[in-house]
């Protein structure tokens, strides 16, 4: 009897320990998984034009029968961090350090809301509408954002530092010091 009385109070002591466990520790592995995400973002402006740039009277003239100028705006959202589905994190340990190898940051994912996308064009007398145009034009504002966003230093280092935080707090409790490298 007294075997299966403590049989049932360390079974309901050891759910709600569980439980909570489980808990904590969902936070924590939430972040591990937000790991690989700095969110970003803002707007992008594209603009062309063949109106020459001269005040001058001949170009006002040509401008107001050829001109062909446009400019697109288009919000933006972009995620850094490390894609470790190609390579590996590597972990070492010396003495109290920690030495976590990640593969370099990077973008992962770059999204253009075009549902909020705001534009302007103006054509001269002569000038028809081409959607061949348009359609250049966004491909040439989707590759240079694109290549801009992938080589922002400033958006890389703060996917590295925040990657390096998490990483801080989830040694914190053994007493251990981590230190972050990166391919």
């Amino acid at each position: 009897m007294l075997i299966v009385a403590a049989f049932f109070i360390g079974k309901w002591m050891g759910t709600k320990n569980g439980a909570t466990r489980l808990i904590e520790n969902y936070a924590f592995v939430k972040n591990i998984a937000e790991l690989a995400t700095l969110e970003v973002s803002g707007t992008t402006t594209y603009k062309t034009t063949n109106v020459d740039q001269q005040a001058s009277w001949w170009s006002a003239v040509s401008a107001f029968f050829t001109e062909k100028s446009a400019t697109i705006m288009v919000p933006y959202q972009a995620k850094y961090g490390v894609d470790v589905s190609k390579d590996s994190i590597s972990i070492s340990q010396q003495d109290s350090v920690v030495i976590i190898t990640f593969p370099p940051a990077k973008l992962l994912s770059y999204e253009l809301r075009l549902d909020r996308m705001e534009t302007s064009n103006r054509k001269g007398l002569l000038v028809f509408s081409d959607d061949e145009f348009y359609t250049a034009f966004q491909q040439q504002l989707y590759a240079q954002s694109r290549t801009q966003l992938e080589q922002n230093l400033r958006y890389l280092q703060a996917s590295r530092d925040r990657i390096c935080n998490v990483m801080d707090q989830y040694f914190a409790p053994t007493g251990l010091t981590v230190q972050c490298k990166f391919k």
